[in-house]
């Protein structure tokens, strides 16, 4: 039986009274592979996955390289500020009482606090490529005394343009430093990279090249954008806020509106961030949501990379994202480090397809789910409208079955012409037509299903009136 405790990784009491204080029992797959290789002094090329406990598996190691000193001795580079951020914040309380400086280096803010802090000593720096290039050039910043360099999401900081900037930071620094870097890909550029300036690396691929997706309970609920709100309060009430709230949008104005909305009919602490934000209000949100006094926060992705809060047990995409990545990383604000969670996407007509992907190509387990119905008319906030986008396929088109069929019959031909002759309708607004025994199935366009139903509700040429049903 294998052992995958922290204390059996050889790690210093200091961090293991951390560890356990914050009731973490066991390693994650990419802490048990990395830290003893990463603690003996090898480099490493490794794959992390969304709320894999990535960040502790290099700050481990990164806190027990270094020396109380005050001389840098650790560079981490993370692609954005939200994430320089967060690992900061989870290395400062891993440390526990090592007498050791850390500081987050990003833009945004004044650099002479920053300046001030290099010359009053530290030890280990989490920073965006930016900034930390400003601070070398203006002489502020000892590269020679690094011996751990760590590059974190090394993708994502291909995909954002800053490589030429690591690879200006990688030729500043000591030859003979420790280098880990970690992706959730690995293209080309990134493995020719590594090969450039990493020694012999130890490859920790865990997941190999396939999307890993935290264990958590996944849900969709077709709906049509002018009832999601309504379809929003209904999940909330039935999850009663067993835990934190995340909401993702797409947009700006959306997460604005929402918070407007939701503030006013629930008794809860609601907030949102997104971009047009300044970074010291992103920062205080963010700061408020991980300590708890945040019931649901409404976000754009900005929010979606890097955000560590185990107290998220519900995530909603009101909008689905465009992009796979999107997806993942935004689901993974749940269910982090072994926790259980849930993931209940919203989806509109519009929408469909990228559900079809995420199932079919890359084999998610996503569940289809009833929008929880509410009887108590106090916690009703929102009516159901009446929208045929919560019914159609990605086409557009509605499934109506009708109690005739062969047997009273029937084909093709004659429920198409029975159709055309109910109402003036384009034969592009009528998709197929599967006829059985004693039934039929026909689907209409969207657009036109409430004349359709009105039309046969009044006629009676095939006999009788016939019983519809929405399928």
């Amino acid at each position: 039986m294998q052992n995958n405790t922290f204390e059996s990784l050889s790690i210093s009491k200091e961090i293991l009274d951390s560890i356990n204080k914050k009731g973490w029992k066991e390693t994650t797959d990419i802490q048990k592979e990395t830290i003893p290789f990463a603690l003996n002094g090898k480099d490493i090329l490794g794959q992390a996955k969304t709320g894999s406990g990535k960040t502790a598996s290099f700050g481990i190691p990164a806190i027990e390289k270094c020396m109380e000193n005050k001389s840098l001795q650790v560079l981490i580079l993370t692609p954005t500020r939200e994430l320089a951020s967060q690992v900061h914040e989870e290395l400062n309380w891993l440390k526990g009482k090592k007498n050791l400086t850390l500081a987050a280096f990003y833009g945004g803010v004044g650099i002479e606090p920053q300046i001030g802090q290099l010359e009053s000593g530290l030890e280990l720096l989490v920073g965006t490529p930016g900034r930390i290039i400003d601070l070398i050039r203006r002489g502020h910043i000892d590269t020679s005394e690094i011996k751990l360099f760590i590059l974190d999401e090394a993708d994502r900081m291909l995909d954002m343009g800053f490589f030429p900037d690591v690879e200006w930071i990688i030729q500043k620094l000591n030859p003979d430093r420790q280098t880990l870097l970690f992706s959730a890909t690995f293209p080309q550029e990134i493995l020719n990279l590594s090969s450039e300036f990493m020694k012999n690396p130890e490859h920790i691929l865990t997941s190999e090249l396939e999307l890993e997706i935290p264990d958590i309970v996944q849900k969709f609920s077709k709906i049509g954008r002018i009832n999601k709100s309504w379809a929003l309060n209904n999940i909330l009430f039935e999850f009663e806020f067993d835990g934190q709230v995340l909401v993702f949008c797409n947009t700006k104005r959306m997460v604005e509106m929402l918070e407007q909305r939701f503030s006013k009919v629930l008794d809860k602490r609601i907030s949102s961030l997104q971009g047009d934000m300044s970074q010291n209000a992103r920062e205080k949100v963010m700061t408020k949501f991980k300590s708890g006094e945040i019931d649901m926060l409404i976000s754009t992705d900005v929010a979606a990379r890097g955000l560590h809060v185990d107290g998220v047990n519900l995530v909603v995409n009101y909008d689905l994202p465009t992009q796979v990545d999107s997806y993942v990383h935004r689901i993974g604000r749940t269910g982090r480090m072994g926790n259980s969670g849930i993931a209940w996407s919203l989806v509109s007509f519009e929408e469909i397809a990228m559900v079809s992907m995420l199932k079919n190509v890359h084999g998610l387990d996503i569940k289809e789910s009833e929008i929880p119905e509410i009887n108590d008319k106090e916690k009703t906030h929102f009516s159901k409208k009446k929208d045929w986008n919560e019914h159609s396929d990605m086409f557009g088109m509605v499934s109506l079955g009708i109690n005739i069929g062969h047997d009273d019959g029937m084909n093709h031909q004659k429920i198409f012409d029975w159709i055309k002759g109910l109402i003036r309708i384009s034969d592009l607004a009528v998709g197929s037509i599967g006829v059985e025994g004693n039934r039929s199935i026909i689907d209409i366009h969207q657009s036109k299903v409430d004349y359709v139903l009105g039309a046969i509700a009044k006629n009676s040429d095939l006999g009788r009136i016939v019983d519809v049903e929405i399928l």
